[in-house]
């Protein structure tokens, strides 16, 4: 795996910016920093104590996501007790991370051998996914097995075989269980993989032209099925301990985060005022249904029957906003996405001041360009620094990837692998919507690399050589 005096320095170095990032971060802030982590680490301490996954008190079934995370931190808990696993859990990261940018060179070598090493420096020392790997939240872990499913896809496309299929439905699967987005993945792979493979007949890429028949579909569809098989134990599990077959009660919350936000970024409402906007318009909705009272519903929003409501109900108060809102939250949400560096992380994780800035930009009035202008001359120096050199990496590999982006297109043979990664990278943004963040652009940083890589490849050929 590391054959090369450069990789050995590579190695190196990624080992001593891990320690002394962790060196310089404050005691517990794995835990105290990660988003969302008692999401995670609360069922993980429960299915050590009592063998099932249970929230807040041990009282309270664990439906809001899926446990595969859960279960990796599980293990260094297990070994260590929950406050002395922070370095195993960082070493457990730091390793994945490493992998996925390994893994990364794999999808490179179907474009070109040239710069396999500067794409895994880039992977691995993203600020954005260097820091996420230091807290307790599943992006470390989703971003291994996306990477390793294109991967997978990839052979696919070259090589059409079951036994390709059937890993990369595992993939896809585990992906799932480690967060129900990746389940928009799963149903999409057949289509994405036979969309390349019709480009690749078309374009007479290797001399191959490919016309789907029945056994071609059923092979593809075994992708969909294997990545059942894979997260059907948790169905069955939700259906036994609730009479109702689902994989999570998160999307009416999520939903209701979406409307939150749709009416702060497009709207430019503060976050409390969306926020009681919105317990307005569900509680309105309960009343109107009449199967439990609004403010039952208000405090127990996991409850299936509550969390189906509050999904109708966002849903309606979503589609009910004016387009103009719409679009200008996409753009505020899409610009976040891709562009953030992921400061915020980064201080937070050292204990820096400012943390107070970010809450109070979330809940105030969005403005726009004044709002964001006004958060960046509050920050501290220390503070500013960070926001000013992970941007600037952010924006430097957008503006050089675009050139990547061309250039796959460009290249005939290139085309059908780079429209995948392509699907990948926009199904994941659809379903991010308005909730645009740094944290959730950790799964697509490898092949937002990768095109910075093919772009700097670009550029070499063309105004070097």
């Amino acid at each position: 795996m590391i054959n090369s005096t450069s990789e050995k320095l590579l190695l190196a170095t990624f080992l001593i910016v891990n320690v002394a990032l962790y060196f310089f971060s404050y005691d517990g802030a794995t835990f105290k920093e990660g988003a969302d982590a008692s999401q995670y680490y609360v069922p993980a301490l429960s299915f050590l104590e009592y063998g099932e996954f249970l929230t807040q008190d041990g009282s309270v079934l664990f439906t809001k996501g899926t446990p595969l995370y859960s279960i990796l931190l599980a293990i260094p808990i297990s070994i260590f007790g929950i406050d002395e696993s922070t370095i195993a859990i960082v070493c457990i990261q730091s390793i994945l991370l490493y992998l996925t940018g390994f893994l990364s060179k794999y999808i490179l070598l179907q474009f070109t051998s040239k710069f396999g090493l500067l794409l895994h420096a880039l992977v691995i020392f993203n600020p954005n996914s260097l820091i996420t790997a230091h807290l307790v939240q599943s992006e470390t872990l989703f971003t291994f097995l996306i990477v390793w499913s294109v991967v997978m896809a990839f052979k696919v496309i070259t090589d059409f075989s079951l036994k390709n299929m059937i890993f990369l439905g595992i993939l896809a699967g585990l992906a799932t269980l480690t967060r129900p987005v990746a389940l928009y993945l799963l149903i999409s792979w057949p289509v994405f993989i036979l969309i390349a493979l019709i480009i690749k007949g078309r374009l007479n890429i290797d001399n191959q032209s490919f016309f789907p028949k029945k056994n071609q579909w059923a092979k593809l569809l075994s992708i969909v099925i294997i990545g059942g098989l894979i997260i059907s134990p948790w169905y069955i599990r939700n259906y036994i301990k609730t009479g109702e077959l689902f994989l999570t009660t998160s999307a009416g919350t999520y939903l209701k985060d979406q409307y939150i936000q749709l009416k702060n970024k497009g709207s430019g409402w503060p976050g409390a005022e969306a926020n009681k906007e919105h317990e307005r318009i569900f509680s309105n909705y309960v009343i109107k249904d009449g199967g439990k009272s609004a403010d039952y519903c208000l405090k127990h929003v996991q409850d299936l029957y509550c969390s189906d409501m509050l999904t109708h109900a966002s849903l309606r108060a979503i589609a009910d906003e004016n387009f103009t809102v719409h679009i200008k939250a996409l753009f505020d949400s899409w610009t976040t996405l891709f562009l953030a560096g992921g400061a915020s992380n980064i201080r937070n994780y050292l204990g820096l001041d400012g943390k107070s800035l970010i809450v109070n930009f979330q809940n105030n009035a969005f403005n726009g360009l004044e709002s964001i202008m006004t958060l960046v001359r509050s920050m501290n120096p220390s503070y500013l620094f960070i926001f000013i050199l992970t941007t600037t990496f952010t924006i430097i590999s957008r503006v050089i990837g675009l050139f990547g982006v061309f250039y796959l297109y460009k290249n005939k043979k290139w085309r059908p692998y780079g429209l995948l990664i392509i699907e990948v990278i926009s199904i994941f943004t659809a379903a991010y919507l308005y909730l645009g963040q740094s944290r959730f652009r950790v799964p697509l940083e490898p092949f937002l690399m990768l095109f910075t890589v093919i772009g700097i490849l670009y550029m070499v050929k063309k105004y070097i050589n």
